[in-house]
């Protein structure tokens, strides 16, 4: 998944935070530096549709939502969107490219901790 400019900065404010955030405590954080200040029903659009698209997991909160980051950062969040979008070709893609190169089967067997 492809970010643009403004779902980049709200994904890094919330994976800075470590917690859930409300769209105020996203839009407050956006507009610390920011002139003019972005608009509440901006942010809340935003931060609805990255939720839509898988980027955001939603929970109620009060009369609200909290958001999380479905993803420990912007790669893990392309991977799960080219898993989401292909599924098993994905997958099949990398291990057969990882049959032929032994580098490329290096790094996974390292990112899934095995030794052989």
């Amino acid at each position: 998944m492809v970010l643009g400019s403004l779902e980049s900065q709200i994904m890094g404010v919330l994976w800075n935070a470590g917690k859930p955030l409300t769209v105020r405590e996203t839009l407050e954080a956006l507009n610390q530096d920011r002139k003019p200040p972005l608009a509440y029903t901006t942010v809340l659009t935003v931060m609805s549709r990255l939720a839509e698209k898988g980027a955001l997991t939603r929970t109620s909160k009060g009369r609200g939502h909290a958001y999380v980051p479905a993803a420990d950062d912007e790669a893990a969040l392309a991977v799960q969107g080219v898993l989401r979008t292909y599924g098993d070709a994905a997958v099949s893609y990398f291990l057969d490219r990882a049959a032929t190169d032994p580098a490329l089967r290096g790094r996974l067997q390292a990112l899934l901790g095995e030794d052989s």
